[in-house]
């Protein structure tokens, strides 16, 4: 009796094993990207201007408020005299095509730095 239970046990394991390697694998969604965007003063910075007032200062305001809209801005900061956002993105060049066309950028009073962003801790930025 209790060997008959065994091999049943064991029967039904193996079928079980190999319906599940019939099956093909189930697609799961690609993990977030993130990647941080820090900003300092470029050569093109005037230190006697306040920030609001920097060539492209409006222009830049309104891209990252459109950033913020299409939900891509994870969070943003300014400390020191950087600012920083980190964004969700595909790839790199997905995070890099964000500010491609930022005036304070294009005109040197900001460089741009980016990089990748590995969030270890569930819910640092979601």
């Amino acid at each position: 009796m209790r060997l008959s239970v065994i091999f049943t046990v064991v029967l039904c394991s193996c079928l079980s094993l190999a319906q599940s390697a019939d099956r093909p694998p189930q697609p799961t969604a690609p993990a977030k990207q993130y990647f941080i965007a820090i900003f300092s003063r470029g050569t093109a910075w005037e230190d006697a201007k306040p920030a609001n007032e920097q060539i492209g200062f409006k222009e830049h305001s309104e891209n990252l408020r459109r950033l913020r809209s299409e939900k891509r801005i994870a969070i943003g900061a300014r400390y020191a005299d950087k600012g920083m956002v980190i964004v969700e993105a595909k790839d790199e060049n997905d995070a890099r095509s964000l500010f491609v066309s930022d005036v304070m950028v294009e005109k040197k009073t900001f460089t741009l730095e980016l990089h990748q962003f590995r969030p270890f801790y569930k819910g640092s930025i979601e």
